[in-house]
């Protein structure tokens, strides 16, 4: 049996689900298919979303208003939250966004696709095979056979579908890792995403609704892992010493996880009919909490292209892939060298770089030009944004 749409999407994480309702809304019809059952899973992270990709969800019909936690302010320091050494950014009249948990969102996302009758879900799915061919890309699952112009890969950091296709990646393995769990605490937050620097590494603190918040604590590997393996009570009053009580009396909520950390981009983000979305075309440092938001302006970018390949009569798996190449690759490869400098930069122990930190923390904090430029890249803006983006 073949069954055939205008595109394929392999991989049903928060990339796949939003490209496939972004698609959709694009006018195309949609086969999601993922390895496992359609369900929101046990992620404990979270993800702080630009203005740009709240602004993607509004306009999908993505309804997660009540589980949001505007960021109010934005602090990174060295020392504690009223340190000198700080660079401070206040939402004002701008937004900086909030954070969201991920099961959540996730819930959210697979309520809207299943809303969308334009999408057809296939999970759990055994894909066998696939052909990328001159005029169409087939998958295989065994009893069908799928058939599309476009097939696209969002399929995860160890992407089948990139390997099978040939596609390379750029990978460089950080001695390090991330250790994320999320506290109750005594003291309200009021809504201020912290990232103090410590030695080797930084610790994040990210508001969430309620008193709670979410720990990304970032450093080297052992360090990270012997952190994460400590009974709680030790693991709490480490780290109430390295927040210096800024949340008071604290308690674990979720279970301590880590996670190796590794800059990986692919060599391009497409190859014939296939195109590559979320971390199966990029992985970042998570120090700037931007994974996400790059995959989801791959959502947006893709679903821009297709749009305008329909409107002009043009193949959706040719046309709507020059310009997605185009605009993402710089993207892509710019947040990923900036994310990069950031981790060698905070995770530096020579005392004249430390020195140079804080400094540089102490005078970008007194330029308004340049806190406002940062501000932007966070919030995703550019030139020529996609319209789901605005």
């Amino acid at each position: 049996m073949k069954l055939e749409y205008d595109i394929i999407i392999v991989g049903a994480g928060l990339v796949g689900l939003t490209t496939a309702l972004a698609c959709a809304h694009s006018g195309a019809s949609v086969a999601l298919l993922d390895r496992r059952e359609m369900e929101p899973g046990q992620d404990s992270r979270v993800s702080a979303l630009s203005t740009t990709s709240l602004n993607l969800f509004k306009n999908l019909g993505v309804e997660i208003e009540d589980g949001l936690q505007p960021i109010k302010d934005m602090l990174v320091t060295e020392g504690v939250p009223d340190s000198p050494w700080r660079l401070h950014f206040e939402s004002g009249r701008s937004s900086l966004g909030a954070i969201i948990e991920n099961p959540p969102l996730k819930a959210a996302l697979i309520e809207r696709v299943y809303e969308t009758e334009s999408i057809q879900i296939f999970a759990p799915a055994d894909i066998q095979n696939f052909e990328n061919n001159a005029a169409s890309a087939i998958v295989d699952m065994g009893e069908a056979k799928l058939e599309a112009r476009l097939l696209i890969a969002a399929d995860g950091r160890e992407s089948g579908l990139r390997k099978k296709s040939g596609i390379t990646v750029q990978r460089f393995d950080y001695d390090a890792a991330s250790l994320v769990t999320t506290i109750s605490h005594e003291l309200p937050h009021d809504g201020l995403a912290w990232q103090r620097i410590i030695k080797g590494g930084a610790i994040a603190v990210l508001p969430l609704t309620g008193n709670r918040s979410q720990i990304v604590w970032s450093g080297p590997r052992q360090s990270v892992e012997a952190a994460a393996s400590i009974p709680e009570t030790d693991f709490i009053a480490l780290l109430f010493e390295k927040m210096d009580g800024y949340l008071g009396n604290m308690h674990c909520i979720a279970e301590r996880q880590s996670y190796p950390l590794r800059l990986q981009v692919a060599d391009r983000l497409s190859k014939g009919r296939i195109a590559l979305a979320g971390d199966a075309a990029h992985i970042i440092h998570p120090l700037a909490g931007q994974g996400l938001n790059l995959g989801l302006r791959d959502a947006a970018a893709l679903a821009e292209g297709v749009k305008v390949s329909r409107q002009t009569g043009q193949d959706i798996g040719v046309a709507s892939l020059l310009e997605y190449e185009m605009w993402r690759d710089v993207d892509i490869r710019s947040l990923g060298a900036l994310t990069h400098g950031i981790h060698r930069i905070s995770g530096a122990g020579l005392a004249p770089i430390g020195h140079a930190r804080r400094f540089g923390l102490a005078m970008i904090n007194r330029s308004s030009m340049v806190k406002s430029q940062l501000k932007t890249r966070a919030a995703g803006v550019a030139k020529d944004l996609p319209e789901l983006l605005r």
